[in-house]
């Protein structure tokens, strides 16, 4: 059976291959798949070590928006400034093909297990502020290396474990908060070192 994720991916590659999207209409695609998959796709342009200027802000916060309603079990919803926004069919199509190559490597380790994680109200709130924490920090707009992609590994691996069910993976982004700590915390000392 194919995987969410790739079935949202070949429909919005689908759609793309005939003309430019809105955001909006993207949201409709992937949100239909549900909100993990949407938060996925957001992070996709993140990793990669260069920060995108401009980009980071605006889908940082459309991440926090999601993992709202992720948390809340509602459809999800984008701000109306942002509905026309227009991404280009050559993005669309380079990052849904990109994204299906990562995961058809990813998936033969991706399987429901510790499904607690995912299930129990307290985890519940505890991936929500992992989600709405590190979408903060992919927000700064801090011309430093790494910046982005730091914050965006454990989104996607809280994301992936959603998807899928897989506590594992959940698990794996609790942990990799405790990188992401040391590494804002290090670019926090440095900046106050050098001021």
């Amino acid at each position: 059976m194919k995987s969410r994720f790739i079935a949202a991916m070949d429909l919005l590659q689908e759609e793309a291959s005939r003309k430019e999207l809105t955001l909006l209409r993207v949201f409709q695609i992937l949100g239909e798949e549900g909100h993990a998959v949407l938060i996925l796709f957001l992070c996709l342009p993140f990793v990669q070590p260069i920060p995108i200027p401009g980009l980071s802000t605006p889908l940082g916060f459309l991440v926090a928006v999601v993992a709202f309603f992720l948390y809340r079990n509602q459809t999800p919803w984008l701000p109306k400034k942002f509905e026309n926004l227009k991404i280009s069919s050559e993005v669309l199509l380079k990052v849904s093909e990109v994204a299906e190559r990562i995961w058809k490597y990813a998936s033969k380790i991706i399987k429901p297990r510790l499904e607690f994680l995912h299930d129990y109200w307290a985890f519940r709130l505890l991936n929500l502020i992992v989600f709405i924490a590190n979408a903060a920090l992919l927000s700064l707009p801090l011309p430093i290396p790494f910046s982005n992609t730091v914050p965006v590994v454990a989104i996607i691996l809280s994301a992936i474990g959603h998807m899928e069910k897989d506590g594992v993976f959940i698990l794996f982004s609790y942990l990799w908060c405790l990188i992401v700590a040391s590494f804002f915390a290090t670019i926090a000392m440095g900046a106050i070192h050098f001021t």
